[in-house]
């Protein structure tokens, strides 16, 4: 018993029954490919159209936390061709019309991106977009994305 820091002390305790999938927050019911379809191909006719103030507020409203790793990536594509046509100058305007929740799916949207090959070759986008919103809204959005068990 010398190296008693790595005893697990829980083990010891009789009402301690957590396991992992305990620790999952419960969703409503499972999103699927097909019902985030016309959400996708709204986001591409918003960002083509030129509205991409209205693109990136369709993107934080109701994202898909449900759906399966597979449904994410592909939606996340879509997210990031999105993010991407913004041009620099407008995504603080953008991103201080934003409120604390829009502000929260954003990061963790830009965080997505710099853990995906796909969003890292687009990185000085992701990169300037995360300037811009610790610039408006200080660290309160990392904080809330760091604590979050959700994730897009």
């Amino acid at each position: 018993m010398s190296d008693w820091r790595r005893i697990d002390i829980d083990a010891f305790d009789p009402d301690c029954r957590l396991t992992a999938n305990d620790l999952i927050p419960p969703y409503e019911r499972q999103v699927t490919l097909q019902e985030l379809q016309p959400k996708m191909e709204q986001l591409r006719t918003l960002s083509s159209g030129g509205d991409t103030r209205g693109a990136v507020q369709l993107i934080t409203q109701d994202p898909p936390y449900s759906a399966d790793d597979t449904t994410k990536n592909q939606y996340f594509q879509v997210v990031l061709e999105t993010l991407s046509q913004v041009r620099q100058a407008d995504i603080i305007n953008i991103v201080k019309e934003l409120n604390t929740e829009q502000q929260i799916v954003l990061v963790k949207y830009l965080y997505k991106g710099m853990s995906l090959p796909e969003g890292q070759k687009q990185g000085g986008i992701l990169l300037a977009w995360f300037e811009k919103l610790t610039q408006s809204s200080g660290v309160t959005p990392i904080v809330h994305y760091l604590s979050d068990r959700r994730t897009v």
